[in-house]
């Protein structure tokens, strides 16, 4: 499987929080806390794993805690459906991934105006 398309500087841009970076960059880990909610986000761009997990203020198993495996492609969006980061699942795209295409079914995940995640397809 080929390398995660992404672009860390739209992702740290969008987070508004420096993420931290493991040796090597084999992992970027943003944590934004907001409105009582802490969100984690784990980017492995070597093998294109996404794990993001958010947990609710005094609770300490989190609310959600999933897993993008071999995820082919991320993208900032910003239109009128709003401002969020979408995740095209393995196998949506295969190697053939282009900043311009569309993810056709993924996972969006908003920070602005509060911490959000959703499923969708489109």
């Amino acid at each position: 499987m080929p390398e995660l398309v992404w672009d860390e500087s739209e992702f740290t841009a969008y987070m508004e929080v420096l993420p931290k970076v493991e040796e090597y960059g084999t992992e970027y880990a943003y944590i934004v806390e907001k409105d009582g909610m802490r969100l984690e986000l784990s980017v492995y761009p070597l093998c294109g794993d996404i794990y993001i997990t958010i947990y609710r203020s005094g609770v300490e198993r989190p609310v959600i805690d999933f897993r993008l495996m071999d995820c082919s492609a991320t993208k900032y969006v910003r239109d009128k459906r709003g401002e969020f980061l979408e995740f095209a699942p393995a196998q949506v795209f295969g190697d053939r991934y282009q900043k311009d295409f569309v993810i056709p079914v993924g996972v969006q995940l908003s920070v602005k105006p509060s911490i959000s995640i959703s499923l969708f397809a489109k």
